[in-house]
C-alpha cells in the first residue's frame, strides 16, 4: 500500500535538492536534508506495491552502472576507495528521481518548472545582497548566497535551472502571469553575466540555440535572438570586466592534461586520484584540468571516457526522441548547456552533491525521470 505522505515527502526532497544550496548555510545541513527528505523516501522503490509501478530506462541504467563498475575497478590500480560513498549517493539520487517520476508522472515537470521559478528569486536575492546590501563594486565577480561561494560553479547551477525554465515554459501554471517568467529568465541571465563566467554564458547561449533547433517556433527563435543580442551587448558594454582573464590558461591546462593522459591512456590514474598540471607561463600548478572530460580521461582512461560519452548519447537519444514534449525539449537544452559548461570547469563525476551535480548528473537523472514518468504513454508525445 502506498504511504499517503510519500508523494509530498519526495516533492519536498526534490525542492531541497534543487534549491537547498541557494539558501542553506552549510553543506552538512544540505546533505543531511537530502538523506532525510529525498534518499530515505526514495528507498520506497523496494516496497512491493511501488516497485511494480516503476519503469527504469534499461539502456541508461546499463550505462550508469557500467560507469560505476569501471570506477570501482580503477581503485585496484590507484584510485581512492573513499569514492565508494559518492557512487552510492549517485545511485540513491537516481532511485529517488525514478520513484518521484513514477508517482507524479507528467506532473513532475510542472513541479520542476515551478521550482525553477522559485530559484530565480535566489538568483535575484544574490544580486541584491552582493551589490546593494554588502556594497560590493559592480566590477567584483558575483558570488551567490548560501553554499554558492564559487562564481563559475554557481553559474553552472543557475544556468541549468534557467535552461529548464526556458524549456518547460509551457508547463507553467496558467494562473501565473507570463511576465513573471520573463523576469525570472532575466534574473538568471543577469546572475550569470555578473559572475563573469565565460564558459557558463557560452553554454547558456548554446542551449538557447539548441531549443529552437529541436522544436522551432516563432517565440523560441525570438527568445534565442534576444539572448544572443543581450550577450553581445553585455560583452560590448563591459568587455574589460567580462573578458578579464582571457582564456584563464585553459588551453595550457588542456595540453598538459593531454600529455599526462598519454602516460596512462587505457586505465588512467584511478577514480579520485590526485594529480597536478603545471602552467609554465605563470609558474603555477593546478589540481585538476578545469575540463570535466579531460579530468575524467585522466582518472579513468579512455574506457571511462567512452562509457560516460555513451551514457550521454542515451540521454541525447531520449531527449531528441521526446523533443515534441516540453520535457524532452528541456532535456535537450540542459544536455547542451552541461556539455559546453563542463568543457571549461568541473570535476567528478564522483563527488558529493554540490554545484557540479547540476551539469554532471542532472541531465541523467531527468532522463531517467522522463522515461519513468511516460511509461504508460510513450507512443504519444505530450
Amino acid at each position: 500500500m502506498l504511504p499517503a505522505c510519500l508523494p509530498a515527502w519526495l516533492a519536498l526532497g526534490f525542492a531541497w535538492f534543487l534549491l537547498g544550496m541557494m539558501f542553506l548555510p552549510s553543506s552538512k545541513l544540505y546533505h543531511q536534508g537530502l538523506i532525510l527528505l529525498f534518499w530515505l523516501p526514495g528507498m520506497a522503490a523496494w516496497l512491493p506495491g511501488i516497485r511494480a509501478r516503476l519503469h527504469w530506462d534499461r539502456w541508461l541504467l546499463a550505462g550508469l552502472l557500467a560507469c560505476v563498475v569501471w570506477a570501482l575497478l580503477s581503485v585496484s590500480w590507484g584510485g581512492d576507495s573513499k569514492r565508494f560513498k559518492e557512487m552510492f549517493y549517485v545511485l540513491l539520487t537516481a532511485q529517488a528521481f525514478v520513484v518521484l517520476a513514477g508517482l507524479y508522472r507528467e506532473h513532475i515537470w510542472r513541479l520542476l518548472v515551478c521550482l525553477a521559478m522559485i530559484g530565480s528569486l535566489g538568483a535575484l536575492w544574490s544580486i541584491i545582497d552582493f551589490y546593494l546590501l554588502q556594497g560590493r563594486p559592480l566590477g567584483n565577480r558575483l558570488v551567490g548566497s548560501g553554499l554558492l561561494d564559487h562564481p563559475i560553479l554557481a553559474a553552472h547551477l543557475m544556468g541549468a535551472l534557467s535552461v529548464l525554465l526556458l524549456g518547460l515554459r509551457s508547463r507553467l501554471p496558467e494562473a501565473l502571469p507570463r511576465w513573471t517568467w520573463w523576469v525570472a529568465c532575466l534574473a538568471y541571465f543577469a546572475f550569470i553575466v555578473l559572475t563573469r563566467s565565460k564558459g557558463p554564458l557560452l553554454a547558456l547561449i548554446v542551449a538557447c540555440l539548441i531549443i529552437p533547433i529541436c522544436a522551432p517556433s516563432r517565440g523560441r527563435i525570438l527568445l534565442a535572438l534576444l539572448l544572443l543580442g543581450g550577450a553581445i551587448m553585455a560583452v560590448c558594454l563591459s568587455s574589460e570586466i567580462l573578458l578579464r582573464g582571457g582564456l584563464s590558461y585553459r588551453p595550457d591546462l588542456l595540453l598538459g592534461a593531454w600529455e599526462r593522459f598519454l602516460l596512462h591512456p587505457w586505465l588512467g590514474l584511478g577514480v579520485g586520484a590526485s594529480y597536478e598540471l603545471e602552467v609554465a607561463a605563470i609558474g603555477a600548478t593546478f589540481e585538476h584540468a578545469h575540463n570535466f572530460f579531460a579530468h575524467l580521461a585522466l582518472q579513468l582512461g579512455l574506457p571511462g571516457l567512452v562509457l560516460w560519452l555513451s551514457t550521454l548519447l542515451v540521454v541525447l537519444w531520449r531527449g531528441w526522441s521526446s523533443r515534441a514534449s516540453a520535457a524532452g525539449l528541456a532535456l535537450c537544452g540542459l544536455l547542451g548547456f552541461s556539455v559546453v559548461a563542463l568543457m571549461t570547469d568541473g570535476i567528478g563525476p564522483w563527488v558529493k552533491p554540490r554545484e557540479e551535480w547540476f551539469t554532471v548528473w542532472l541531465p541523467i537523472f531527468l532522463c531517467l525521470a522522463l522515461f519513468a514518468g511516460r511509461a504508460d504513454e510513450r507512443s504519444s508525445p505530450t
